[in-house]
């Protein structure tokens, strides 16, 4: 008997590792499935309301939202079924991601879509709510505290360009700058600076540049910050 008794429990122990112990009822999947996409609708605008690079992509923010549906109805798909789970990893694992990532805070939005598709795929949505309204107050704080200075590209063009003017010109608007490449062609001059902007109109920059003899040219360019050499 007690050997009938172990075997039906060890048969018992195999099901629910194997097939899983619970199952979602339509009402389930529809609720965690409208929770994800809520939440990412919610990354979508703080991605979009904190973005500071020089093109926004849509596509992306897009995808953000993807991300974090597409989490949750494969951890309802695995929840609790080991051999379900390890088949999603051996899928998973053919596929191959070529589009490179160009900014390194849009790994942070990914990982973020993708911890609120796993919270709310498993029922656990206090964490999801409590730590997305946290992550998103945080980005809001350093947006406006931190990112208080705004970096451009200056690019000149013209014949001979006096730099020491250009340089005068900035140490008196009181603006950071920095040369950063300077090419010269057969009749053409062109010279690339880093500045920072923090209250300057631009339009008044411009219009004081074009003042010096030999500037026919003036574009100022928003930038990320990457800039080689």
């Amino acid at each position: 008997m007690n050997n009938i008794m172990e075997r039906l429990v060890g048969q018992e122990n195999m099901f629910y590792l194997f097939g899983g112990i619970s199952t979602f009822t339509i009402e389930n999947i529809v609720f965690n499935i409208t929770i994800s996409t809520l939440l990412g609708l919610f990354i979508y605008y703080v991605y979009k309301k904190t973005f500071s690079g020089v093109t926004y992509s849509q596509s992306f923010n897009v995808t953000i939202v993807m991300i974090s549906l597409i989490t949750a109805i494969v951890m309802m798909s695995i929840r609790n079924n080991l051999a379900l789970s390890l088949g999603m990893v051996g899928a998973l694992s053919i596929v191959r991601f070529r589009t490179a990532i160009k900014e390194p805070r849009d790994i942070g939005f990914l990982f973020w879509a993708i911890a609120v598709g796993l919270a709310a795929g498993t029922n656990e949505f206090m964490i999801a709510v409590i730590g997305s309204i946290m992550i998103a107050g945080l980005l809001f704080i350093f947006n406006r505290v931190i990112y208080t200075d705004y970096s451009y590209l200056l690019v000149l063009k013209g014949g001979e360009i006096e730099t020491q003017k250009v340089a005068v010109v900035m140490k008196e608007c009181r603006i950071p700058f920095k040369l950063r490449m300077r090419t010269t062609y057969k009749n053409l001059n062109e010279i690339t600076y880093e500045i920072t902007l923090k209250s300057m109109n631009e339009d008044g920059l411009i219009k004081t540049l074009k003042t010096i003899n030999g500037i026919e040219e003036v574009h100022v360019v928003s930038y990320n910050g990457e800039v080689s050499g």
